[in-house]
């Protein structure tokens, strides 16, 4: 334990504690200048009521600087807090990222592969249309050497019921070529219902 003699408002006093000299010293000086400001305000006061005045006062610098910590503390404590609850919503937010990546993949998976379904739709349009176009060359073809037939037909007097029965042979697979056109025509509206599905999902 230190013993360390010390002055204080020129009387001496021997102190004595575990703290270091120094330590001891610095407080001794310290409570030496707020009796020594006590007095200047008090001038020829008794030591008695300068000592008490220059407790009071160190006393309130304790207790301010006490209060003065407790608001740091809360301050800090709130701190905490805070630190802690944006961590929380880093997280969340790096999940909700993580999740919203997850989903634009899937999204961007799905789309190709729609664009791929809507790629081979129209190039089976195509080559529907293709078909349609041969097959309105070969009716029209078709209409046509029915005509002529029937033309000829009609100039010959000879024959006439072999010819009126070769008409109706032309007309029926007339008749056949026309049911035929008609249902590829109904199949390319079901197809052209088809890619606009696609390019809408795809968009």
């Amino acid at each position: 334990m230190e013993k360390v003699k010390v002055k204080i408002y020129g009387q001496e006093y021997t102190i004595s504690g575990d703290k270091p000299q120094a330590y001891i010293e610095r407080v001794a000086d310290y409570v030496d200048e707020k009796m020594r400001q006590v007095s200047n305000i008090f001038p020829g006061g008794a030591v008695s009521a300068l000592t008490a005045l220059a407790a009071v006062n160190i006393a309130d610098e304790l207790f301010s600087a006490e209060l003065a910590a407790q608001e740091v503390k809360s301050k800090n404590d709130q701190l905490e807090n805070d630190t802690q609850h944006y961590a929380q919503l880093w997280e969340e937010a790096k999940k909700s990222f993580l999740q919203y990546k997850d989903e634009a993949q899937h999204a961007g998976d799905e789309k190709q592969e729609l664009q791929g379904r809507f790629d081979a739709a129209q190039e089976e349009a195509s080559g529907l249309r293709r078909t349609l176009l041969d097959l309105e060359k070969r009716l029209r073809a078709l209409e046509q050497a029915n005509e002529d037939m029937a033309n000829r037909l009609r100039d010959q007097s000879d024959g006439q019921s072999d010819a009126e029965s070769k008409i109706r042979d032309l007309e029926e697979k007339n008749k056949e070529i026309e049911s035929g056109f008609f249902d590829l025509q109904m199949e390319n509206i079901q197809l052209k219902g088809e890619i606009e599905r696609y390019r809408k999902n795809a968009e």
